[in-house]
């Protein structure tokens, strides 16, 4: 296992907190108290100046009167004080730090020269730490809870990394309300020492994380996280909440944790390319996180849905359509098996309906049994499954007239749930429950605690079955290719070197574009009328004359571009033209490149982000539809492949009105190679690539425009 400091942090041998005293609305004391709540096995040292003991348990005057050194730090107090502490617990030989403090570089210029002095005394004594400006952590199996809430659910296998303290802390009542199982949870706060990348990898090596939840404003190393999360989500499952794309939350992110936001399309792209599912609230990071962490993968998309109403598996089926999953009809064998188990106004179709029947040993047992047994299956939903729940809100209705006590009106309509909390790790296959009772039910209460997850709606629970073959695919996915890396082509230097001091021109563009194989309309750089002449002869009419110098970047809007041009008196009329506009400028003459499929590429830079590669609809509706997709380099090929079926127009590839199927593999071969261009030449501002016509089934690049960093 690595030297990760989280394998400290997560599991101290001891604990010093400064900050605790005997006024339990100080932030600090609470922290404490939860910690001493928490079970936490080893000891706990509280240090005060004045104050003797803290709620019964001895407190020491100064950091240097513990009686050893401990583990871990905890750091509660004002934030001029930090710094100092952080130096004398580093003096003593602690390694490990958690600084609830806020008031660092999330404040503005001041407190990011405080960051700085925590930075520097923390190097200088070796020491790693949480935060500041975060809200500790959590370790179920432990225990160890070091937050501002107290710890009320058992332990479980989801883990929590999250950028604001609140979906650690405030969120817990909220979590075990809905069985929501935690395995650990850890507030980056500022991520001044320890960063999202860092806990990543260390949940990558811990044995009882089975998922992985995120909520995420901004990511300080993308290149790392990329790289990181490719590698665990081929055995763990991450889904995270990204909200900093928009303006008002890029605005908030700042404010909150000093982060600096990206767009939200290049966002988006990472997620994809990382193989990280992303989520549209922090509810959904919970819930469907829960099922990811405790429910088996389904082989495959085939639902059965289980129901006691109609209208609840119609949304379920519905949900399931539109997210790509199949509710299948069963067939006659298999029909003929559940008609013999239903009542007789039931459906044998699926979904399978019985119509509020109300005999849970049906449907919580048999039904399922039946289902989850069945090849024609690969996973469950249920919507129905209730006992106490409805008994509750029918016996104050029905009471005279079933002449039974509340407790045997209750009792009747036990749901025996033992079989089914045993059923998806005996069939491999997994089982999601809807209830709009929630925990007050005690079926649903035990299902939950028995680690099915239970949804409060038909909808989400389908969803989250949609997520979990998902991820599935996902995990298939994320071996069949790998970047591979080449050294710079030799001449590609050279054409640098002269940009550098000439500029970009077209014609320059495009000999950088073939170093790298990219596939570019063959053309000549004439200097004079003359030569554009005999380059026309060269090529074979028709052919296009453009003006060709670095100042002159859309040249179409300046009637600097001339097509289908037949003869040489039309050549010598369209360089005279482009003369006349731009001066001494050279002609670049080119074969005319008939298609009637345009699609656009490029390269631009985000600060912080590795180069960024779009790939979308050209033509003249690019600017309208905006249909594109975005990725980071470098690429893989099954990435670039993968890139290239996310936009909307992507049918437009396949075989359409006499037209052949474009060889999807080497418009992915562009997209790869532009990216590694990018990454081998930082120099290079941003690449355009527009349009990319498709002639018979080949892509080819027509125009290039490059932009040189200033």
């Amino acid at each position: 296992m690595s030297d990760n400091p989280l394998r400290t942090i997560m599991a101290p041998r001891s604990i010093a907190i400064v900050g605790a005293s005997n006024n339990p609305t100080k932030m600090g004391t609470i922290q404490y108290l939860n910690l001493r709540h928490s079970g936490f096995p080893g000891p706990v040292y509280p240090i005060h100046p004045k104050e003797n003991q803290i709620f019964g348990v001895e407190a020491y005057p100064q950091i240097e009167d513990l009686p050893e050194v401990p583990d871990l730090a905890m750091l509660v107090v004002p934030g001029h004080l930090v710094v100092d502490m952080i130096e004398r617990f580093g003096a003593l030989g602690t390694r490990h730090a958690v600084i609830i403090t806020a008031g660092f570089k999330e404040t503005g210029q001041d407190g990011v020269a405080r960051e700085a002095a925590l930075m520097q005394a923390a190097r200088a004594h070796g020491l790693h730490f949480l935060g500041p400006n975060c809200m500790g952590l959590v370790n179920t199996h432990l225990p160890l809870n070091v937050t501002a809430a107290p710890l009320i659910s058992p332990p479980g296998h989801l883990s929590i990394v999250s950028q604001s303290g609140t979906y650690i802390t405030q969120t817990l009542q909220y979590l075990h309300d809905r069985g929501v199982r935690l395995n650990k949870a850890v507030s980056v706060g500022n991520e001044a020492s320890i960063d999202v990348v860092d806990v990543l990898e260390f949940l990558a090596e811990d044995p009882e994380t089975k998922a992985i939840g995120m909520y995420i404003e901004c990511i300080r190393r993308p290149g790392d996280f990329l790289a990181a999360a490719r590698r665990i989500t081929r055995r763990i499952p991450i889904i995270a909440q990204y909200v900093g794309g928009t303006a008002a939350g890029a605005r908030s992110g700042s404010s909150h944790t000093g982060a600096l936001a990206g767009p939200d399309d290049i966002y988006d792209g990472l997620f994809k390319q990382a193989g990280i599912i992303r989520a549209q609230s922090i509810e959904d990071v919970y819930r469907i996180g829960q099922a990811l962490s405790s429910q088996p993968l389904p082989a495959g998309k085939r639902v059965a849905i289980l129901t006691n109403s109609g209208g609840p598996g119609t949304a379920m089926a519905d949900t399931l359509d539109r997210m790509g999953m199949e509710v299948p009809a069963f067939s006659a064998a298999l029909q003929e098996k559940l008609q013999a188990l239903l009542p007789g106004h039931a459906s044998t179709a699926n979904p399978v309906d019985l119509t509020f029947h109300v005999d849970m040993t049906l449907m919580a047992e048999t039904l399922p049994e039946a289902l989850l047994s069945s090849k024609e299956v690969d996973a469950l939903l249920i919507h129905g499954i209730m006992d106490t729940g409805w008994a509750d809100l029918a016996y104050p209705v029905f009471k005279d007239i079933f002449k039974m006590s509340r407790e045997d009106f209750r009792n009747s309509l036990n749901a025996n749930i033992e079989d089914l909390l045993d059923m998806p790790s005996r069939f491999q296959k997994p089982v999601i429950i809807s209830s709009f009772f929630g925990r007050q039910d005690r079926a649903a209460r035990r299902l939950q605690d028995g680690g099915i997850p239970v949804f409060d709606s038909p909808e989400k629970a389908a969803a989250a079955m949609a997520t979990l073959h998902t991820y599935r695919t996902i995990r298939s996915k994320a071996v069949t290719s790998t970047v591979v890396h080449r050294p710079a082509p030799k001449t590609a230097q050279t054409i640098i070197d002269r940009a550098r001091i000439d500029g970009w021109n077209e014609y320059d563009a495009k000999e950088m574009l073939r170093t790298y194989g990219v596939p570019t309309c063959h053309e000549i750089l004439a200097e004079s009328i003359e030569a554009a002449r005999q380059a026309a002869h060269t090529i074979g009419f028709p052919v296009a004359v453009k003006g060709c110098h670095a100042t002159l970047a859309h040249k179409t809007e300046r009637g600097l571009v001339h097509l289908d041009l037949a003869s040489e008196a039309a050549v010598t009329a369209a360089c005279e033209s482009i003369q006349n506009e731009a001066g001494e400028a050279a002609f670049l003459v080119c074969e005319m490149v008939r298609g009637k499929r345009e699609f656009i590429a490029g390269v631009h830079r985000h600060p912080g982000f590795p180069p960024s590669v779009l790939f979308g609809l050209g033509g003249i509706f690019a600017e309208a539809l905006q249909d594109t997709a975005i990725r980071l380099a470098p690429l893989t090929p099954s990435e670039a492949l993968e890139q290239i079926a996310a936009i909307r127009s992507q049918a437009l590839l396949d075989a359409h009105r006499g037209l052949p199927t474009v060889d999807r593999k080497a418009l992915a071969d562009i997209l790869v190679n532009i990216g590694q261009l990018a990454l081998d030449f930082p120099q290079i501002e941003s690449i355009d690539l527009n349009p990319i016509l498709i002639r018979d089934d080949q892509p080819l690049v027509v125009d290039a425009l490059f932009e040189q960093k200033k």
